[in-house]
């Protein structure tokens, strides 16, 4: 499936450090534009809020093996059942594998859950050295945290930068996807009545394994004016050239 005009707009917008210190970009002043059938469903519950119901809806991962899109609606009640005291986030499951983490993977689709996924190759990732920051440069990065009710299956995870990730390491300054979590996790414990609207759209180029970042949009639906979010988040990091294809990496 090729890429909007929209997308390719996202995917070609040069990425300075300087210019987005934490990972993300605006997009349209931030006016939600909510795609596909998720655009209705918000749509419907921003004109009767009687209608909202907690979900989360994940997309198949493309012929690829590529994660997709995952849309979902968010209250106090879904999220705390991921933020209580009693349930501690998990360790990936071995076979939570995405595409671009494993250089010559291939990729099965086969209806046998234990078969499909990325198998064998030599593992993209290692420890890097770049400036305020050690350790590795990817991370699995979810498209709906964990502490939003999000799992943790490769449908739900990409291979993204430690920047893509959080930004800078600041959790008093969030950035890349934290940032969006952390207002809509912020905004859900101060307003326990409310619910929000999540989509999280990695986008690819051709063929490449490794998308080039995420398009975010983020809306309240009984206040719909209390925050209103539409972010490209770089897959990206200072330092470092990403050979979006394999997953390989260089430092700069």
């Amino acid at each position: 499936m090729e890429n909007s005009k929209a997308d390719n707009a996202l995917i070609k917008t040069p990425f300075s450090i300087k210019k987005y210190p934490q990972n993300y970009m605006v997009v349209k002043d931030n006016k939600p534009e909510f795609e596909g059938v998720f655009a209705r469903t918000v749509s419907r519950d921003l004109k009767e809020p009687s209608y909202i119901t907690a979900t989360t809806d994940y997309s198949t991962l493309d012929r690829a093996g590529r994660t997709q899109g995952v849309t979902a609606i968010v209250t106090y009640q879904s999220m705390m059942f991921h933020n209580s005291s009693v349930v501690s986030r998990p360790a990936f499951p071995e076979e939570t594998r995405v595409s671009g983490e494993y250089l010559h993977a291939k990729y099965t689709a086969t209806k046998d859950s234990v078969e499909k996924g990325w198998h064998g190759g030599f593992n993209n990732n290692r420890i890097v050295q770049l400036t305020g920051y050690r350790g590795y440069l990817y991370n699995k990065s979810h498209l709906v945290a964990w502490s939003l009710n999000g799992d943790m299956q490769t449908h739900n995870v990409i291979l993204g930068t430690r920047a893509q990730n959080v930004g800078t390491n600041d959790m008093r300054n969030p950035g890349g996807m934290a940032y969006p979590e952390t207002l809509t996790r912020n905004y859900l414990q101060a307003h326990q009545d409310e619910a929000v609207a999540y989509q999280a759209i990695p986008i690819y180029s051709g063929s490449e394994l490794v998308p080039r970042g995420v398009h975010v949009i983020v809306q309240y639906l009984k206040n719909p004016n209390g925050l209103r979010l539409n972010l490209w988040v770089f897959n990206q990091q200072a330092g470092v050239k990403i050979n979006y294809k394999t997953g390989q990496f260089s430092l700069k």
